[in-house]
């Protein structure tokens, strides 16, 4: 394992592995759901690469290749300023960005990747680029979702954005019957009707051995304005309620599925389609009660979804970037934990069978008259989600020749295959 502490270091680091045909394998931040290591070989681990600096006149924000979002957060706050990131504070920029990036200002500014300006790449030979819409284009393109598959990117420049100095979010908790409500107010947030202030995720939980909706809840606005526009979700009882002002910066989860390193995971990582069908929902909170009265050990399992305004990051094209999971949808994440070694085989195969069918529904709802010709063209997976190893064409859908076609020229030894093979022939 080698740290490097800049641009340089990398281009020196990856020149030398080029030349001495040696493996690789690249650590961000570490928070990565597909497990990319390797036994034999070198990892570089860019960890010691964290800096974060703003500049409040341009209101850009540039970042290095391992920095993670609280750092992020912290810095643009001082400057009334946010850019749009994770949920999760310990979640880098890198792998989040080049692969998508869904957050509370999603509904707003889009993706992140949309929000990245330019980047430096350090390819496999050791170069180092600049890319941006004005230089190396292709390259800039290829990035913004298929960031990994290219190189090393050591540093990001992100469009920030005005934020109130306090923001209205928390988390909620309700009993599984109180879910067609839940539903509701998804369907009213991710609608056109939203103008970017309000943002939702809601997942299921069994931990306390009764099915559970959690639910967590933004607005970039007053606490009177919040409350009148999520009214409906408040004149429903709650078992929990966190919901208050704070700056922008703890506007965040502590961590995401349990943490531990005694847990068995896989993850899958899907999307609805909106307005969302409550009979639908009903049937995924079934599926994970049927998982948990058949194996206990799995409590821990989460069924997780964002619900951002989708329409801000559908004024681009699918194809304007290498990001395919545009549409008129939000993300759902499936994430099976358990301990025993003798249940993987079931929870495993559990993932797998709700996977199949959330991919099934989205087939049946994006053929749906009137459907717009974004969502059509959605892969239906978000990619910074999928644990299941799914093919590169089945991940870029309508992006995936051109992806081949610039990996050949950017990366034509496949050196960085580890999180998506492009050139596998799949």
């Amino acid at each position: 394992v080698i740290y490097p502490v800049s641009t340089q270091d990398v281009s020196n680091i990856l020149s030398f592995a080029h030349a001495n045909s040696i493996e690789l394998a690249v650590c961000g931040a570490g928070h990565n759901h597909r497990g990319n290591s390797i036994d034999d070989g070198l990892i570089v681990d860019l960890r010691k690469m964290t800096g974060v600096s703003v500049n409040p006149l341009s209101k850009r924000v540039t970042t290095e290749g391992a920095t993670v979002w609280g750092s992020v957060y912290e810095a643009a706050e001082r400057h009334g300023l946010a850019v749009v990131g994770g949920l999760i504070p310990s979640v880098g920029v890198g792998g989040f960005t080049l692969n998508g990036g869904l957050g509370w200002l999603t509904s707003a500014h889009g993706v992140a990747l949309d929000n990245l300006i330019e980047a430096d790449v350090v390819l496999a030979d050791g170069r180092i680029l600049t890319c941006s819409k004005k230089e190396n284009e292709d390259l800039f393109w290829a990035i913004r979702g298929a960031g990994s598959a290219f190189g090393i990117v050591t540093r990001f420049v992100f469009q920030a954005h005005e934020i109130n100095a306090k923001v209205w979010t928390g988390m909620m908790m309700f009993e599984s019957r109180h879910l067609k409500g839940v539903v509701d107010m998804v369907n009213k947030v991710t609608s056109e009707g939203n103008d970017g202030t309000a943002s939702m995720a809601f997942a299921f939980f069994a931990r306390s051995g009764e099915l559970e909706v959690h639910v967590l809840v933004f607005y970039n606005g007053s606490e009177e304005e919040a409350k009148t526009y999520f009214a409906p979700l408040l004149e429903l009882p709650r078992k929990v309620d966190l919901v208050q002002m704070v700056p922008f910066s703890q506007a965040i989860m502590p961590h995401g599925s349990a943490p531990g390193r005694q847990w068995r995971k896989v993850t899958a990582g899907s999307c609805l389609i909106v307005p969302l069908d409550h009979s639908f929902i009903q049937s995924l909170m079934d599926d994970l009660e049927e998982l948990v009265t058949k194996i206990p050990d799995a409590l821990e399992t989460i069924i997780a979804c964002e619900m951002h305004n989708p329409y801000p990051a559908m004024r681009k094209k699918q194809t304007s970037t290498a990001f395919p999971f545009r549409g008129r949808h939000g993300s759902i994440q499936l994430m099976p934990t358990w301990t025993q070694e003798e249940n993987d085989e079931a929870c495993w195969a559990w993932c797998r069978k709700v996977d199949t069918k959330l991919a099934k529904e989205f087939q049946r709802r994006k053929n749906e008259e009137g459907m717009d010709e974004t969502t059509r063209n959605s892969v239906g997976t978000y990619i910074n989600y999928d644990g299941l190893h799914k093919s590169p064409k089945a991940l870029y859908g309508v992006n995936y020749e051109r992806l081949v076609e610039l990996k050949k020229k950017y990366d034509p030894g496949n050196v960085f295959k580890r999180f998506v093979d492009l050139l596998s022939g799949e």
